[in-house]
């Protein structure tokens, strides 16, 4: 009976891990804060995504923008979809958008696939204080390459940048707590 429970135990976990490791398998998601709160007046936010040395399509998705933007973005090979934009690398792709200097501004960015010719595919975020003169260039930078991991640049005095947990990752933290808890509990 002790076998047949401890069977029974490891085949649990190991199912748990593999429902875990099919959400696992999707891309990262990263946080972009931009902290402008030394600054004043009226600026402008740039996002840029491009390829470098690929002819492979990768795909950048922002999605939650907040802070003080004002108008609408100028969109250039972006295609908008309720409060998602999503850029590609098939063609140089741009959000450019006023807003308001002095506060914090963010958002998440996933991507859809990594160069696997040898390229690489970058996104680049800048600030400006007027349409043509940088405050920031670039504040933040993520760019791909295929059999690395992304590589994660940001001023220290405007942005950072942080990976964002997965439900799935979690998921897979409380079975894990779950059945330690539980084997615990069998061996008291």
């Amino acid at each position: 009976m002790t076998h047949l429970k401890t069977l029974f135990s490891r085949a649990l976990l190991a199912l748990s891990l593999l429902a875990g490791a099919g959400f696992a398998s999707a891309g990262p998601v990263y946080h972009v804060a931009l902290d402008t709160t030394g600054t004043s007046g009226a600026g402008f936010l740039q996002i840029d995504f491009l390829p470098f040395a690929t002819s492979d399509v990768a795909t950048a998705t922002i999605s939650g923008l907040d802070g003080a933007f004002t108008g609408t973005p100028d969109l250039v090979n972006v295609a908008q979809s309720g409060g998602a934009y999503t850029f590609s690398t098939d063609a140089f792709s741009e959000l450019f958008q006023s807003i308001t200097l002095g506060g914090t501004f963010g958002f998440d960015v996933a991507f859809g696939g990594v160069p696997a010719d040898g390229g690489s595919a970058t996104l680049s975020v800048s600030l400006l204080d007027s349409p043509t003169t940088y405050l920031a260039f670039p504040a933040a930078q993520i760019s791909l390459a295929a059999g690395m991991p992304p590589a994660i640049d940001a001023d220290p005095a405007f942005a950072a940048v942080n990976p964002v947990p997965e439900p799935a990752d979690w998921l897979l933290v409380a079975t894990g707590l779950l059945l330690l808890t539980a084997l615990q509990r069998r061996r008291a």
